[in-house]
């Protein structure tokens, strides 16, 4: 049991529960003051400690969009000068290859039909062009043949004359021998074996100019030489030479083929005045006409021997033959050759001249 409280008396009691009292009563009254202004504070604390972090969260996401807008800017602006960069080197010249390129075509096939047929007269009047020149200078060719095988046969007899061959001794004179008579003293010429020599080889080399000639132009005149050299009693020395430069050029003569094959007749040109427009309905009178007009073009004969396969005229023969053996062409001669071969299903060694006319003595029997 707990120790009894001291006895104390009643009046000082009642004073000290009378001053408890009054002083819970005061701290009552003042504690709830002070309560409401710590609650007050509480709150107010709170609140501004909250709304002080908002404030430096959101000055800290500005900055750092300002911050990411100019870092995306500077790289957008570093991508932008590199692409350019690339464009510039590396694809802007294959672009303009490629352009260059395909201008021509998509050019000409965008092109109107009126350019195409300015296109066309426009070539059309530049073969015609080509065309005349080339008469022209076919002109010009045979001129200069002619003018060469001339001054050749001025040479060839300034040099007959100058040759100085085994001259026989001139008749005597009725008084020649005779004491008193005086006469010139008989002239033999002196060569040495060296310049006999080289005018062998002059002579040589002469007749291997005309079968080259022959071979190259294909005229008759060198030929003619050629056989000249070979029935020479006074040149039996340069019998063997001759004929096989002959037969070298003959052979040539019979292998190649200057003709082009899709040639046809100028029918509009050699006909102006006639309706003929095919060299199928030309006549067989006029290509006799034709044949035998050596101031045609050599294309233009040759195409007339094979015309004439199918002429009935009896005469076609003849004429064939007349060009065998005079038309200033070899290569007409030779297309004549076949064409009567052909019509009279006989064949003849290349310019067998004797035996095609012995042929045709027998058929006129």
């Amino acid at each position: 049991m707990s120790d009894p409280l001291p006895p104390t008396s009643s009046h000082d009691t009642d004073a000290d529960d009378t001053e408890a009292e009054a002083a819970l009563l005061f701290a009552r009254c003042n504690q709830a003051p002070a309560d409401t202004a710590t609650q007050a504070k509480s709150s107010a604390a709170p609140a501004k400690d909250a709304h002080s972090p908002n404030l430096r969260r959101s000055h800290m996401t500005s900055r750092h969009l300002v911050i990411s807008l100019g870092a995306s800017l500077l790289v957008g602006l570093l991508l932008l000068g590199a692409g350019g960069w690339f464009y510039l080197e590396k694809i802007e010249p294959r672009l303009s290859a490629a352009a260059a390129v395909g201008a021509p075509a998509s050019a000409t096939a965008a092109a109107p039909a009126g350019s195409e047929e300015a296109l066309k007269a426009e070539l059309a009047k530049s073969a015609e062009q080509i065309a005349a020149l080339e008469k022209q200078v076919d002109v010009m060719r045979r001129e200069q043949l002619l003018l060469q095988q001339k001054t050749r046969e001025s040479l060839e007899n300034i040099s007959a004359t100058l040759k100085i061959p085994d001259l026989a001794p001139s008749p005597d004179a009725p008084g020649a021998g005779q004491p008193g008579v005086p006469r010139m003293a008989d002239m033999k010429p002196q060569v040495t074996p060296t310049q006999e020599e080289f005018l062998k080889l002059k002579e040589r080399n002469r007749l291997t100019q005309y079968a080259d000639e022959a071979i190259a132009t294909g005229m008759r005149r060198p030929i003619e030489l050629l056989v000249e050299y070979m029935r020479d009693p006074q040149l039996e020395h340069l019998h063997d030479a001759a004929q096989a430069e002959y037969l070298r050029a003959i052979r040539a003569i019979q292998l190649l083929q200057r003709e082009d094959p899709g040639y046809r007749l100028p029918v509009a040109e050699l006909f102006k005045d006639s309706s003929i427009r095919d060299e199928a309905d030309v006549p067989p009178e006029a290509l006799l006409k034709l044949l035998a007009d050596y101031k045609q073009p050599w294309e233009v004969r040759v195409r007339v021997c094979f015309l004439l396969l199918g002429s009935p005229l009896p005469e076609t023969n003849e004429q064939l033959i007349k060009a065998i053996k005079a038309d200033p062409s070899l290569d007409v001669a030779k297309h004549a050759q076949l064409a009567l071969e052909q019509r009279i299903k006989k064949r003849f060694r290349i310019f067998d001249i004797p035996a095609i006319e012995e042929w045709f003595k027998s058929q006129g029997k």
